[in-house]
């Protein structure tokens, strides 16, 4: 069966994915992605594969996964019959190779993290005091924000890097590399948004791109993003605004039809929803130097 490749979006003014997910099940299909991925089971237990590595998780399963590795958390069958009683719940870091900037980790004192990343293409199941360890700073990274996230994310790369408390999930023999590709149905409409959210985009639209019925391309969408269209759309809107927002040149207004959104009370009501303040306190807290 050919995974899914899963589009991720960040957060306004985040270089990372840092999320803190609880379903009733783990909800992602045999997938994968550019981004590397640290995932920590908090709750929950099942069968996971990465590659051609299939084996059993449970609470505190600790994973760091390299790009385009495929792979899927499917939790035990009593997970999927609606007991209230059992959530899955995990830690979940996505990152790209460059989002420090191209050269970061190329630079002479990153020898050591780039070894790392090199083990990571085949995912590495974390183990011992390590793991302790850096389960417990994924923690306290939730209650962070602006620059201190960056600077424990890289001191969890640092001791991943320095310790040998690991195993190697899927095989060395295991070369095949999943790339997104240009004729992906999913890298097609992530395009089309990209160049056309400052547009409406009418749902049978974007169905159209893909080449699927609108109840198919909804399931299909969400199956692949974790979000409905609808969602995805107004993050990249959103993120949009921020910056034009930083950037101070326009009135509030302005910003809000430039950014896509058709008037000023929904474009009020999403950017609270996904950023947690109003356009114009983001403006302000920005102007005093907030996080």
């Amino acid at each position: 069966m050919k995974p899914r490749l899963e589009k991720l979006t960040l957060e306004p003014n985040y270089s990372f994915v840092l999320q803190k997910d609880i379903y009733p099940y783990y909800p992602t299909p045999w997938h994968y992605h550019p981004e590397f991925e640290l995932v920590l089971v908090v709750k929950s237990t099942g069968q996971r594969t990465v590659g051609d590595h299939t084996a059993r998780f449970s609470d505190g399963n600790l994973d760091f996964l390299g790009p385009n590795l495929p792979h899927v958390y499917q939790n035990d069958p009593a997970y999927y019959q609606g007991e209230p009683s059992l959530t899955a719940e995990a830690i979940v870091i996505h990152f790209r190779e460059d989002f420090l900037g191209k050269e970061f980790f190329n630079l002479p004192e990153m020898i050591v993290v780039n070894q790392l990343f090199d083990r990571a293409k085949f995912g590495l199941k974390i183990l011992g005091k390590t793991r302790q360890q850096v389960a417990a700073m994924m923690h306290e990274m939730l209650e962070m924000n602006g620059h201190r996230r960056i600077v424990h994310l890289l001191s969890i790369l640092e001791m991943l890097s320095l310790s040998e408390e690991y195993a190697l999930l899927a095989s060395p023999g295991f070369v095949q590399q999943y790339a997104a590709s240009g004729t992906d149905k999913i890298t097609k409409v992530h395009e089309y948004i990209m160049t056309n959210f400052k547009k409406d985009i009418p749902l049978t639209t974007v169905a159209e791109v893909a080449n699927m019925s609108t109840p198919s391309f909804c399931r299909y969408f969400k199956a692949c993003t974790r979000k409905s269209f609808t969602r995805f759309l107004n993050e990249i809107r959103v993120g949009y605004a921020c910056k034009l927002l930083l950037e101070d040149k326009h009135h509030i207004a302005q910003i809000c039809y430039e950014s896509g959104f058709n008037n000023m009370s929904n474009f009020n009501r999403q950017f609270k929803k996904i950023t947690g303040k109003s356009p114009l306190l983001y403006k302000k807290e920005k102007e005093w130097g907030g996080d």
